[in-house]
């Protein structure tokens, strides 16, 4: 006999597929549980995207203002060095959005890292401006921590959905 879910083949003892886990011979309460518990992993990544997607508008809101900042940054004499730094982050930041498109938690960690750091060296040249634009931080904090628990879920889910054959 074969798995309904995943065309494995069953043992004549199998009661649960050992491939899917899909309850085969048991009664329907457990196969509605089985559709549940998938139902769930599925609603968890579906909300798990949409937060992803908040960190990638992020990362092009932050790579636009560095792209912008450059630009202008370049039209001065004084700063063409911070305006190439600029540009070059912007460059950074949307090679995170195609990371993140590919390897999401990875690719969020690496843009969050990033950010730190560029906040860093910005409180490095200049302490003050460790509290200019706080809430602006704090919100954007807030949405990569968000985005890192959401890619970790989707992560988890997806891989558990993988193994037992459910797209």
């Amino acid at each position: 006999m074969e798995c309904s879910k995943c065309n494995s083949i069953l043992n004549d003892e199998d009661v649960y597929c050992p491939n899917c886990g899909y309850p085969e011979r048991a009664d329907e309460s457990e196969k509605g549980k089985y559709e549940y518990r998938i139902k769930l992993k599925k609603d968890v990544l579906e909300d798990a995207e949409k937060k992803m997607k908040s960190v990638k508008i992020l990362l092009y809101v932050i790579a636009g203002l560095n792209f912008a900042m450059g630009l202008y940054y370049l039209s001065e004499d004084l700063t063409f060095y911070d305006g190439i730094g600029s540009l070059i982050a912007a460059g950074i930041f949307i090679a995170c959005v195609v990371w993140v498109n590919k390897q999401p938690l990875t690719g969020i960690l690496a843009a969050f890292i990033f950010w730190i750091l560029l906040q860093l060296s910005v409180v490095l040249v200049d302490p003050a401006l460790i509290f200019s634009g706080i809430i602006l931080k704090v919100v954007f904090i807030a949405i990569f921590i968000k985005g890192i628990n959401s890619a970790r879920d989707y992560q988890k889910f997806s891989q558990q959905l993988k193994e037992i054959n459910v797209s």
